[in-house]
């Protein structure tokens, strides 16, 4: 009988529900979740991002691969509410999870660092269509607003790809080959952001275009990394 009018009073006080566990919330994340967020943590690998026993440039996970990028940086594991903030953005398209989280977090473990323009990795204009957004440039701009940079939106795709999710690692390299050029020259130290992390392939493919188009370096960063 009175289940409406509680159900009316927790969505005043609570108005949303947590994306991490889906109880009504305050915020984005519930103070559980917000708490048991999977950081990666220190030491990693300043050449990948992975976590690693001390820190070094360049681990067993990286060491025989070759990378356009400097370096790469990923705040979160991608498990648990790590990887419920990235399906919330990317499959549901809940928005706030940007600006409340994710752009405070990749901004934050970048240590003051200095960027010349932040650049997005681009969606396909097919998959970009089924979405409506692409969630790398929304991250990209939060990021960039932190940190005064400009978002150089220079990076295109020029030919669809296939989905990444059950590719081997060296299939993600070849499916990702020539799949991004540059829109015109390029100047600086550039921060190129995604949302995830896994062999490196799309990030390194994204930084040889903007290398290649005159960046004098680029780093990568995304919310999550496969560990």
């Amino acid at each position: 009988m009175y289940e409406p009018y509680l159900n009316a009073l927790a969505d005043l006080f609570y108005p949303q529900r947590c994306v991490g566990c889906s109880r009504r919330a305050s915020d984005v994340l519930c103070r559980g979740c917000s708490d048991s967020l999977p950081f990666v943590g220190w030491p990693f690998c300043g050449r990948c991002g992975a976590p690693t026993a001390f820190e070094v440039y360049g681990c067993s996970e990286c060491r025989d691969r070759d990378f356009w990028f400097e370096g790469a940086r990923a705040p979160l594991r991608y498990e648990g509410v790590g990887e419920e903030l990235v399906h919330a953005l990317k499959y549901r398209g809940y928005l706030p999870v940007v600006e409340k989280v994710m752009a405070p977090l990749t901004a934050g473990v970048l240590g003051g660092e200095r960027f010349d323009a932040v650049a997005p990795v681009p969606l396909h204009r097919s998959r970009l269509g089924r979405r409506g957004f692409n969630q790398a440039e929304l991250m990209a701009k939060g990021v960039a607003e932190r940190i005064n940079a400009p978002v150089l939106d220079k990076l295109k795709t020029v030919r669809r790809t296939r989905d990444q999710v059950e590719l081997s690692a060296g299939e993600r390299r070849a499916n990702v080959a020539g799949a991004f050029a540059s829109r015109g020259p390029v100047a600086g130290r550039i921060l190129l952001v995604d949302d995830v992390f896994t062999t490196g392939a799309t990030s390194s493919e994204c930084a040889e275009v903007l290398r290649r188009a005159g960046a004098s370096e680029v780093h990568a960063l995304t919310l999550c990394r496969t560990c």
